[in-house]
């Protein structure tokens, strides 16, 4: 196999690209890892677009701008908030795939993502709060501002900033650990995506990015979590990031298990993956641009929701934090071993929430942390989020990840403060 991309469309321009990629075919033929003949390459035709209920045109600059002004003022509620931003982002991609095979796909997609941050300063104490951001892309158009909240949730986002400068840093010890959904993608992305990532798991990443604790052998038999984690690769969530009908190398994506009731069942692993693994994969060979080629990428990683609403889950904490909104993060070259912070937790004493707490974190190891989960939130609880910069390859790919997670309750995990 080879690779070769260019800017230049022209007939000329595209016949360069081809040689090079020919060249390079033929110079790596004695390299190869695997018979690559043997890779299905279907010429199927199909389309998809993002479902966008309001334009993004239909609102005017002017009016977008005011917006955001609007959410300004609103997170400038005291003057130890020395910090503030209101952020609105829009991008659109156009694709098409096209193979001598006969394949013809043409996919198009509308990204979204609104952003508050206030930060509160007295004297040494500094702390952050913010609403969406980077953990909350969408895809779709300006409705999606209606339901990720901006201006109305500015308000809040300041008084939490300034009501952390006055409470108590995060008790530290074993105990039960609520994960609101915006810290559960954080830990879904990096303890269950990147470990599972079939071309990492044979070796890929291992001089950049690190390997993977999991291994090819753990397939179909290894408890990853408890009975109550099932974790599906899902691109048919319209409004989720990483929606789409056709993976880059032309395979149609349809919502597979990953874990079943706690047991490893498949990993993120496209055609070629497959091929040289032997293993079943999931349509998730995507490249983030033009000048990169596809790699095995996460999409959609979704933990499927339970049947415990929020007073449920707190109800069931005799002792333990619920934490909301990832700030910090940390984890290990094989996936395994990880440290968390987050900006803004409240203490559970006998299943009811108590005090605010700041600088909340947890620390744990991914082989043991998910067999843990005891309480999965219900749809009440569930919220679908996404990671808009999810790094990976050489040359690195930034690329766009979503994830929906109910809120979750884990059992015994470590947790610490920022005096720590």
């Amino acid at each position: 196999m080879g690779y070769g991309a260019t800017s230049d469309l022209t007939r000329a321009g595209l016949a360069d690209a081809a040689r090079r990629a020919a060249a390079w075919a033929a110079s790596t033929a004695n390299a190869s890892l695997f018979p690559v003949e043997t890779v299905a390459r279907p010429g199927r035709r199909g389309h998809y677009s993002t479902p966008v209920l309001r334009a993004w045109g239909s609102f005017p600059l002017k009016d977008k701008i005011a917006l955001l002004h609007q959410a300004s003022r609103r997170l400038k509620t005291h003057e130890r908030v020395v910090d503030w931003q209101a952020s609105l982002d829009y991008s659109e991609s156009r694709t098409l795939f096209l193979t001598s095979e006969g394949a013809d796909i043409e996919q198009t997609f509308s990204y979204i993502t609104p952003g508050l941050t206030a930060v509160a300063n007295r004297d040494a104490e500094t702390q952050r709060r913010s609403h969406g951001g980077w953990t909350s892309a969408r895809q779709g158009g300006l409705e999606q501002l209606e339901r990720l909240g901006l201006a109305e949730e500015a308000e809040r986002v300041a008084e939490e900033a300034l009501t952390l400068l006055d409470a108590p840093n995060c008790p530290s010890g074993d105990m039960d650990l609520l994960l609101m959904p915006s810290q559960m993608a954080l830990q879904i992305h990096e303890s269950i995506g990147h470990p599972l990532e079939l071309d990492r798991i044979l070796g890929d990443e291992r001089n950049y990015a690190g390997t993977s604790f999991v291994t090819p052998e753990m397939f179909g038999t290894y408890r990853y979590g408890s009975e109550l984690l099932n974790v599906t690769f899902d691109p048919t969530q319209p409004e989720e990031l990483a929606s789409y009908a056709y993976d880059d190398e032309g395979t149609p994506a349809e919502r597979q298990h990953l874990i079943r009731e706690g047991i490893l069942v498949r990993p993120l692993g496209g055609a070629i993956s497959q091929a040289r693994s032997q293993l079943p994969g999931v349509a998730n060979s995507r490249a983030c641009d033009w000048n990169r080629p596809p790699i095995d990428r996460m999409a959609n990683l979704n933990l499927e929701p339970g049947d415990g609403d929020m007073q449920a889950l707190i109800a069931s904490v005799e002792r333990g934090v619920l934490m909301d909104t990832n700030r910090s993060w940390s984890i290990d070259d094989s996936r395994n071993k990880f440290q968390f912070g987050c900006e803004y937790g409240r203490l559970i004493v006998g299943g009811e929430l108590g005090a605010v707490v700041k600088n909340p974190n947890y620390r744990g190891i991914s082989a043991t942390f998910w067999r843990s989960l005891a309480k999965v939130g219900d749809v009440s609880t569930f919220r679908v989020l996404g990671v808009s910069n999810c790094g990976k390859g050489e040359p690195n790919q930034l690329i766009r990840v979503g994830h929906a997670s109910p809120a979750c309750v884990f059992r015994q995990v470590a947790v610490f403060g920022g005096s720590e």
